[in-house]
């Protein structure tokens, strides 16, 4: 069984040293160009794993113009981990077997854009790795193996990112013998099901102090390194804000207008939100003036 791998970001530079690892017959190692994944913060340049397992990566700029490099490789099956550009329909084609994706997040739920991100942006304590055969559509094909794994309130981008690379990693060593053996899994996903999450964009990660605390608190771990960071904005400038703690008790400030600081004490900062107090325990220079009326 030959394989093909492609990929560009921090999750398939962990994939793919552990399927070398695995010793399987791999006949090339794709990865986009940095300038065309600058939308990927977490690029990775696999060549630099590839070296250091005496192998070499082949660059591209479009996935759909290198149908002719995919033939010559002769590939059974690709792995295609970490990789934002949609696989065309002639490379599809290709493989005896085969495009194996992966999404992480549980499909036919949650398709689309920045699976992590949203999940935890949006408050839920369940995630999963999907590995599932590519077809022509967005995150539409059959599963090939998926499972589960908790997130809990203390987890960032990080925390959730690493568990999920973890994930990938396990199911690809209990899948990838199967596959070598010739059996092969199909499971049909329920369209009726699914639900699709847009692209992100730079306004989302814009923190408003109308919002809850909870929400405020989730959407700065959702976009926290290895992704962009959450913002506020302080006098028309941008600062990014990589921590925060949701502080309890404050009903006696209900009256108060979200945005106004509370409180200053070093590089600590406590914040009224819509619902409550959240203090910004990380983040970039924020210079303040120590008054409790100012605004953020």
């Amino acid at each position: 069984m030959r394989y093909l791998f492609i990929g560009s970001v921090e999750y398939s530079a962990h994939c793919l040293k552990a399927l070398l690892e695995m010793n399987i017959d791999l006949a090339g190692i794709m990865c986009p160009k940095r300038h065309t994944s600058r939308i990927n913060s977490d690029y990775a340049d696999l060549g630099t794993v590839a070296r250091e397992y005496g192998r070499n990566a082949h660059y591209f700029e479009n996935i759909k113009d290198e149908a002719d490099y995919v033939l010559d490789c002769k590939p059974d099956a690709i792995f295609v981990l970490g990789l934002s550009q949609i696989i065309p329909k002639n490379i599809l084609k290709i493989p005896t077997v085969g495009c194996i994706g992966s999404h992480l997040a549980l499909l036919p739920y949650n398709r689309g854009r920045h699976p992590i991100i949203w999940t935890i942006a949006n408050g839920l304590t369940k995630c999963g790795v999907s590995l599932f055969w590519l077809d022509e559509g967005v995150d539409s094909g059959d599963i090939w193996t998926q499972k589960e794994f908790e997130i809990f309130s203390h987890d960032d981008a990080r925390g959730v990112y690493k568990k999920a690379t973890d994930l990938t990693i396990d199911l690809l060593r209990e899948k990838i013998p199967e596959l070598k053996k010739g059996i092969i899994t199909r499971v049909r996903q329920d369209a009726k099901k699914a639900n699709y999450w847009r692209k992100r964009t730079p306004e989302d990660g814009e923190i408003d102090w109308r919002m809850s605390s909870k929400r405020i608190y989730d959407l700065v771990r959702a976009l926290a390194k290895p992704y962009a960071g959450a913002h506020c904005v302080v006098s028309g400038k941008k600062i990014k804000v990589w921590k925060t703690k949701i502080i309890e008790g404050n009903n006696k400030l209900q009256n108060l207008e979200p945005g106004v600081v509370l409180k200053i004490e070093g590089d600590h900062i406590l914040v009224k939100t819509g619902d409550g107090v959240i203090e910004l325990a990380g983040h970039e220079f924020i210079h303040l003036p120590k008054k409790r009326d100012y605004l953020l």
